[in-house]
C-alpha cells in the first residue's frame, strides 16, 4: 500500500517549519506528522513535489552552483513549498 502525505503549515503548533502529514491525519497528530524545520532540508522536501534547485543539475539546492547561491535556492524552495501546501505525494520515507 502506498502511503500518501502532504506538506502543511500550522503556525500555532509549529511556527518555524513545514509539517509532512500522512493522508487522513491532522498536523496535531504526532504519530503521523513530522516537522521539517531546517531550511537546509527545504530543497529536498520540495523536490518530492517536482522542485528542481537549478536546471544545471550540479546541486541539490544546499550548495552554490555557477548559477545560484544556496540561499537563493533555499528561498526558491520555500516559495515552491508555500505554493504546493496540501498537495499529496508518495511518502519517500518520512513516516
Amino acid at each position: 500500500m502506498d502511503n500518501k502525505v502532504t506538506i502543511e503549515v500550522d503556525q500555532q503548533y509549529a511556527p518555524c517549519g513545514y509539517l509532512v502529514v500522512e493522508r487522513g491525519y491532522t498536523t496535531r497528530d504526532d504519530e503521523h506528522t513530522i516537522l521539517i524545520q531546517s531550511d537546509w532540508d527545504y530543497p529536498s522536501l520540495a523536490s518530492n513535489l517536482g522542485y528542481v534547485a537549478c536546471e544545471c543539475g550540479a546541486t541539490d539546492g544546499t550548495i552554490d552552483c555557477q548559477h545560484k547561491t544556496a540561499s537563493e535556492m533555499i528561498e526558491d524552495a520555500i516559495d515552491f513549498l508555500d505554493d504546493n501546501l496540501g498537495v499529496e505525494f508518495d511518502d519517500p520515507g518520512y513516516l
